[in-house]
């Protein structure tokens, strides 16, 4: 089992040397949209939080990739192409803070989740 800590971190560490660096790929590359992007990143994220390891497990993070119909390495190729555009690049990040952040009241102090982050289907 890979935790978050160590796979996403890679992913999340690949994405902003990309972006930080300048490396990204082709602008006209088909990617998934902005949106794909935030919401899966946070969803991710989030499950994270409701472990109390604060790290997600290969299966959660295959369910959340699914819910979306998102990969890991579209979430890389999303960084590879946009990575160039700073200012894109840092307002996608913004986003991705304040949704989390939102996300913040719906967690007690000690980690315990005091209503569903997400709903259930």
């Amino acid at each position: 089992m890979h935790t978050f800590s160590t796979r996403a971190g890679r992913l999340l560490g690949l994405t902003m040397t990309v972006a930080l660096f300048g490396c990204g790929g082709d602008d006209d590359a088909p990617t998934i949209d902005r949106e794909d992007f935030i919401a899966t990143y946070v969803d991710l994220r989030a499950e994270a939080l409701l472990n109390d390891s604060r790290q997600i497990t290969d299966e959660e993070r295959t369910e959340v990739l699914g819910e979306h119909g998102v990969t890991e390495d579209d979430l890389v190729a999303f960084a590879d192409v946009h990575g160039r555009d700073v200012t894109f690049m840092r307002d996608v990040w913004d986003e991705v803070e304040e949704r989390l952040d939102l996300m913040r009241p719906l967690i007690d102090e000690s980690g315990a989740v005091v209503r569903p982050i997400r709903p259930e289907n």
